[in-house]
């Protein structure tokens, strides 16, 4: 202690040199504050270098870089600046804050009354003042958990270092790694007494260390007693004043007492998180090749900075979750029997487990990696710009465990699964894990203030972050808003053969129908078409392998699909081709599950179906899912055969929808892997055919999308997060084109209040139909779809297109300025150059700012034109 307070005066008086020095200087310290920063930074790696003494201890500073700026928090040291953030941390605690000097608002880690908290006990109240919380497997693969309030710094199990842009703090949480493996279990009497106290020359540590042992005189063994953390640091401290290694206590161990090395006998795990100012931003980081843990306790999930930005009971405001189209949690709602939230992003990774014990907990997929927390007048946003595609959002308003309101992330890095194994009658389970995630973590955080602290300053600063990090591009303009017409082209059917039976094709919309339902649809004043044809390929709806290309004969062939393009190329119809990369349909015809599936963690190959994600009830035909690792070979066949016939367009099923890893026996793919080589593909599509439709819409395939359908158009209704809005549109209006699940099969099929959705998110008509009766759907792996007869949605389709494209055209190359709820069931969506639609859901009229809207009405107001 007295190293480390000595430490600090002489940190200081350095500080206080450098700037006087620099205010003494021309031009005073803002015209030197370069160079007194450099002088502070150099007398601190003086001061830092002649405080150590060698073997470091934990829990010290090693350099610093930091000039004066005003008055600190208590207990916290500037680490480093920048014209709009100051970057603090209290190297006690290793809380770090951020100053907005902007607004003079303080962020930090964690609530800074944490320690008066009268809701917090035992482990919840050490949780308050973490910055992780981990949970691992023990050797049943049962979950446990660690923090490292408790379980490092109390220890002073931790180094900080800083530098010229951040400061890196490494935690060892558990057992620390020179702890119970460097003191040996047994050692025989002789070399205990000649290696070991013998070395010792201080009769003080000498005896304390002997106490520690207990002497078996029947094997003529000292054994090691049960030792307290305290007792183990000042053990180790003691041996390693001798030079005893970890090496030669694991080596003594086996042969006094013919022990296995003791390594893995406590969970440890070592976690380093680095925070820098990028800008207006603050980054947090985690180097995942440097995280550590042991075969005997597998780390699983890291929930990184869990409270920072949290807000007291005392706060107004909300959570931001990307539940489906958004969703907020207002703060300190009362609604205790209200589950936290916890969300996949991009959904379930469908390959760790097997089926078994699978069970979907939303109604929506999350595809946005963000999370945001408004506290009055103030607000934080933050993106996940690494290590997405293993996260989860996660949320929970105070009252519960805690004082506190606070929303995360949490980081997946190793999957278990129990595996079965029999011998003759004995069966019993063992935990199989995959590999440890070693791609990074990374959350950018963001401060807005006044008028931007709200989701809609949240959606306008993502979509500030996706124009500049991902290059998406504005819409160019158009006369028309898009009208999306999926069909489907053959369906799969079973038939029998003197009485054996067999499985078929069947067509029920051939391109020649296909040219009819244009023709019909234009008729009806729809011009601007954008038609998604599935199942026009390789044996239909569900295709074999996609590594090659035929238009099945029994739509008309290779050349009833060129007369579909030239039909679509003379009426400027945008035509899009369905195909699904990821979901193979049929085992064999280029694709041998046991070679090119992904696997579950019990090896066996991933199959699975498509899941109502309401009723949980599988919908259509089970696929295997292709790994990751065959995706590019099918890809690159698939373009060398498509290209010669004429599309220029594609739509893409899956490759925006479903992300999952693959296990194989060696070398797990995590899904970030899987996410990467998908964008890889995407970006040989978009070379390749220029529009790609892409449904579902993850964050990673964003950049390569002109076109999304089954994009989220509403939220889960969690008990915890009921206000849903449109934050997904939000971001997203005016970049690419949105629509949200075919109209068709809406439970309700209510047209009005689709019609509403529409105009409230700015998003475009999407209907899936073919052109033959719907009984011919009846008893096929299709028949979960809701009414897809072309002929009884014709009228209302141009109808309703007809209301949406009068308004949304003028603004469809605009985003959306502003969103906000005026009533309940009421809403106003204000676009960038100041349009205005208000839409009431309820089934009564509403009055809101002396404008009087219809039941199930909109009122249009103001706007530029185009």
């Amino acid at each position: 202690m007295g190293k480390r307070k000595s430490w600090i005066i002489l940190l200081g008086c350095c500080l206080i040199a450098a700037v006087v020095a620099a205010e003494t200087a021309p031009g005073g310290l803002q015209a030197s504050e370069h160079a007194a920063a450099e002088g502070a930074a150099g007398a601190i790696r003086a001061a830092s270098a002649s405080a150590e003494a060698p073997g470091k201890e934990k829990g010290e500073v090693k350099t610093a870089a930091a000039t004066v700026r005003g008055e600190l928090p208590p207990g916290m040291e500037l680490v480093v600046e920048n014209d709009m953030l100051q970057l603090l941390l209290d190297p006690e605690t290793t809380v770090v804050a951020v100053k907005d000097k902007r607004s003079g608002e303080l962020w930090s880690t964690n609530p800074e009354g944490r320690d008066e908290d009268r809701i917090a006990t035992a482990v919840n109240k050490k949780e308050l003042a973490s910055q992780l919380i981990l949970s691992y497997y023990n050797d049943r693969g049962h979950e446990a958990f660690m923090n490292n309030a408790a379980d490092s710094v109390e220890k002073g199990q931790f180094e900080i270092e800083t530098d010229a842009g951040g400061v890196t703090v490494t935690y060892e949480i558990g057992s620390s790694e020179k702890g119970l493996s460097a003191i040996p279990v047994a050692v025989s009497k002789e070399r205990f007494e000649k290696r070991i106290l013998g070395q010792i020359e201080d009769e003080d540590a000498r005896g304390r260390l002997r106490s520690r042992f207990f002497y078996n005189e029947e094997k003529a063994l000292y054994e090691r007693k049960d030792m307290q953390d305290y007792i183990v640091k000042d053990v180790v401290a003691i041996l390693q004043s001798i030079g005893y290694t970890a090496e030669e206590a694991k080596r003594d161990s086996e042969q006094a007492a013919n022990q296995e090395s003791e390594e893995d006998l406590a969970p440890r795990f070592t976690v380093p998180i680095r925070y820098e100012l990028d800008g207006q931003h603050l980054i947090a980081r985690i180097d995942t090749t440097k995280v550590t843990d042991s075969e005997a306790f597998p780390l699983h999930e890291i929930q990184l900075l869990p409270f920072f930005g949290a807000a007291g009971q005392d706060e107004e405001g909300y959570m931001l979750v990307p539940d489906g189209s958004g969703a907020l949690i207002a703060l300190n709602e009362t609604n205790k029997g209200a589950r936290a939230y916890e969300v996949p992003l991009y959904g379930e990774d469908y390959t760790p487990k097997s089926e078994e014990g699978r069970q979907v907990q939303f109604e929506q997929i999350s595809r946005l990696p963000v999370f945001g927390m408004k506290r009055g007048d103030e607000a934080m946003f933050a993106i996940i710009e690494q290590g997405d595609a293993q996260a989860s959002v996660t949320a929970d308003t105070s009252g519960k465990l805690n004082s506190y309101n606070r929303v995360g992330a949490l980081f997946r890095l190793k999957d278990m699964e129990p595996v079965e194994f029999r011998a003759g009658s004995v069966t019993r389970q063992v935990p199989k894990y995959s590999d440890l995630y070693d791609g990074g973590i990374a959350v950018r955080y963001s401060f807005l203030s006044g008028d931007d602290a709200d989701y809609a300053g949240m959606a306008s600063a993502y979509r500030r972050y996706l124009v500049e990090k991902h290059g998406l591009k504005p819409l160019e303009a158009e006369e028309d808003t898009p009208f999306v017409m999926e069909l489907v082209g053959a369906i799969p059917v079973r038939k029998t053969f003197m009485g054996v039976p067999y499985r078929s094709t069947r067509p029920v919309t051939t391109f020649k129908q296909a040219t009819s339902i244009l023709d019909e649809l234009q008729n009806r004043g729809v011009f601007r078409i954008d038609l998604r044809y599935s199942g026009w390929f390789n044996e239909g709806y569900y295709h074999s392998l996609p590594d090659s290309v035929k238009p099945d004969e029994s739509l008309g062939g290779r050349k009833g699909w060129e007369r579909l393009l030239a039909y679509a190329e003379e009426r400027n119809i945008e035509v899009y081709p369905d195909v699904a990369f990821q979901r193979v349909y049929v085992n064999g015809k280029g694709f041998k599950a046991t070679r090119d599936g992904a696997r579950f963690l019990n090896r066996k190959a991933a199959k699975r179906y498509k899941q109502d994600l309401v009723t949980t009830n599988p919908e259509g035909r089970a696929y295997y899912v292709l790994s990751p690792r065959k995706l590019d070979g099918v890809v690159d066949g698939f373009l060398k055969s498509y290209s010669s016939y004429g599309a220029s367009g594609l739509s893409l099923r899956d490759l925006g929808e479903d992300l999952n890893s693959d296990i194989p026996t060696k070398g797990t793919i995590d899904r970030q892997d899987a996410a990467g080589i998908a964008e890889q593909n995407m970006e040989k599509f978009r070379a390749a055919s220029g529009n790609v439709m892409i449904s579902g819409g993850n964050a990673y395939a964003l950049p390569y999308a002109s076109t999304i359908v089954n994009a989220p158009l509403t939220s889960s209704g969690f008990n915890i997060a009921p206000e849903q809005i449109p934050f997904y549109s939000m971001v997203l209006h005016g970049y690419v084109d949105l629509a949200g699940a075919p109209l068709n099969h809406g439970r309700n099929q209510d047209s009005r209040a689709a019609l509403l959705r529409t105009l409230e998110t700015g998003s475009i008509l999407y209907y899936q139909w073919f052109y033959e009766e719907p009984s011919v759907i009846r008893d096929t792996k299709l028949n979960y779809l809701f009414s897809p007869y072309y002929a009884n949605w014709l009228d209302e389709a141009a109808q309703l297109y007809k209301e949406t494209n009068e308004t949304l055209r003028e603004v469809r190359g605009q985003t959306i300025a502003n969103h906000r709820k005026l009533a309940d069931g009421v809403y106003e969506t204000t676009f960038e150059k100041g349009l205005r639609i208000i839409v009431n859901y309820k089934k009564e009229a509403v009055t809101e700012g002396g404008l009087t809207i219809e039941a199930q009405g909109f009122r249009v107001i103001g706007g530029e034109g185009v």
